[in-house]
């Protein structure tokens, strides 16, 4: 069975190769780098079919390639938020990760909203699965990790019955400003991660119905712009990848750096420009800078069109 999962696998990654657009790239992370993360989103972990479990598997291969400081799944982590697919996720990027890679995991509409499970209790369900596979311990879908002196902050919806939509409490919207407060108090960037993109940035309204709904969009936004050096990475809507003014995968709107990631696994939106699976990003720190880059796990190979470079402030 396994030989079989391979050769497919094996398939998919000739196909895509004679698909994709001439590409390119050698250069690996450079070694002045402060901190190294690799991320990816909307992997989607089905307990039923193996296609996905082997692309996590390479996702992960590619990382140790690299030697990332962290790796992140922004989100939709499974298909239906159901108990097995959630342990196959946390089973895989345990075994796979070496364990000198930090890890940072979100709920996503799919792990909560789609789950057979009250959106109370999978978020329970979350939380308990992540500390029981985690070498760190959470509370809730929300909270804030340091690695190597930079913040990674992670919102996650509260809505007791929402299907797709997020909801923050006040209590999260107060953690966030005071986490943002603290993380860039010394000049340094930081990364807030949430699964759905905020309102009118990558102009899913073209194409997508389903952002971060007002008044919480412009609330978030007005605590994210109160600082300097604030990178707010999303996924959620399969967009592919553009650098359409309509449609940017990355853009910045008042001081704000807005980044959303396509699809890993699952189809993505042919709107959004580039639809390619197994794209994740290798986000590179620097005294002066912060450099974005989008890499294929699958092929392994750079997407020189979609890299990014910030000068701090």
């Amino acid at each position: 069975m396994n030989g079989i999962i391979e050769k497919v696998l094996a398939l998919v990654m000739a196909i895509l190769n004679t698909l994709m657009p001439v590409i390119g790239g050698t250069e690996t992370v450079k070694k002045e780098a402060r901190l190294v993360a690799g991320v990816v989103s909307d992997t989607h972990i089905d307990y039923r079919f193996p296609i996905g479990q082997e692309m996590l598997t390479a996702a992960c291969d590619e990382m140790n390639n690299f030697m990332p400081d962290v790796f992140v799944d922004l989100g939709d982590l499974t298909n239906y938020g159901d108990q097995r697919s959630m342990e196959k996720h946390f089973m895989i990027v345990t075994k796979e990760l070496n364990d000198d890679i930090d890890e940072v995991y979100l709920t996503g509409n799919h792990d909560l909203g789609h789950s057979e499970m009250s959106n109370d209790l999978a978020r329970r369900f979350f939380v308990d699965t992540f500390n029981r596979f985690m070498d760190y311990q959470i509370e809730h879908n929300w909270y804030s990790r340091d690695v190597n002196g930079y913040t990674f902050i992670v919102l996650g919806d509260e809505d007791p019955d929402n299907w797709d939509l997020p909801w923050y409490s006040d209590e999260q919207l107060a953690f966030l400003d005071a986490e943002l407060a603290r993380a860039t108090a010394d000049g340094k960037p930081v990364f807030v991660c949430a699964h759905v993109p905020l309102a009118g940035i990558h102009g899913e309204e073209h194409y997508y119905d389903g952002v971060t709904e007002e008044p919480l969009s412009s609330n978030v936004k007005a605590i994210l712009e109160k600082y300097k050096n604030v990178f707010f990475l999303t996924g959620h809507v399969h967009k592919g990848m553009s650098n359409n003014d309509e449609v940017p995968t990355y853009t910045t709107v008042n001081g704000v750096h807005y980044l959303t990631l396509p699809s890993y696994l699952m189809p993505n939106w042919p709107q959004g420009g580039l639809t390619t699976h197994g794209m994740a990003f290798m986000i590179e720190c620097y005294d002066d800078e912060v450099a974005l880059r989008a890499r294929n796990c699958l092929t392994q190979t750079w997407f020189k069109s979609f890299a990014y470079n910030e000068k701090l402030v």
